[in-house]
């Protein structure tokens, strides 16, 4: 399988040493799953957005810390390309910035949330019946790290999960049983020690100490990570 990772952020210079870059992380849960695939990154923010969307069997949209309000021009030109690839029915997987550029693109609303910073584990409620969540089950728990978040999901999206803090946490994009393109704002991609070290660098700083250790009590709960991961990709037709 051949995977394009639009790339619209990194880690910070410590942890990537530490825990590596998105294309290792991203590789990583592939191989959990068994899935034979190449990766090809593409560093968005610093050169052209690519203009082929169907060089690639999927294309994966990563978190970022820009917002994606951000008066930008690469955030504009991620947008088209998106619009392309919904259009031309390329499976399409959007994770954190990338599940909230995906619904802006597609005619939805994202802002800072006046309910502040999410981190740690946070468990999602399911809102739809479609195939994704009949696979898994009435609620998840993933590990939140944002600020921003949908306040309004496009009209031609599904919210298949959401809870009281993050209202849309999972949209899904066409057919409801058979989307093209799907969303998540948790990191299926983040360990508990790469969470736990990026709450630890901004907490009492930009995250709230209370927010900030609730956050870090909350990770000895293990997230359902690789069942979420393998769900989205089955809902699109990767597995």
């Amino acid at each position: 399988m051949n995977i394009n990772i639009l790339e619209t952020g990194k880690l910070p210079d410590t942890l990537e040493k530490k825990y590596g870059n998105y294309t290792s992380i991203f590789s990583n849960l592939f191989k959990q799953l068994v899935i034979v695939h190449e990766i090809k990154i593409y560093d968005v923010t610093s050169f052209p957005i690519p203009t082929n969307s169907r060089e690639a069997d999927l294309w994966l949209i990563t978190g970022s810390s820009c917002g994606v309000y951000d008066d930008l021009a690469w955030i504009s030109d991620l947008r088209n390309f998106i619009k392309q690839i919904v259009a031309q029915k390329v499976p399409l997987l959007g994770i954190c910035f990338g599940h909230q550029i995906l619904a802006e693109a597609m005619g939805g609303k994202v802002e800072k949330s006046p309910k502040g910073w999410g981190v740690g584990v946070h468990e999602y409620k399911r809102l739809s019946g479609t195939r994704l969540s009949e696979r898994l089950g009435h609620f998840y728990t993933g590990y939140a790290m944002h600020q921003d978040q949908v306040i309004i999901a496009p009209t031609d999206s599904i919210s298949v999960y959401g809870s009281q803090f993050c209202p849309h946490s999972i949209l899904a994009y066409g057919d409801k049983n058979k989307p093209n393109a799907i969303s998540l704002q948790s990191h299926p991609e983040f360990s508990g020690d790469l969470l736990r070290d990026l709450i630890t660098r901004r907490i009492g700083v930009t995250i709230p100490q209370s927010v900030g250790e609730k956050g870090l009590l909350s990770l000895k709960n293990p997230p359902d990570n690789l069942k979420v991961f393998k769900s989205l990709l089955e809902a699109i037709d990767i597995l």
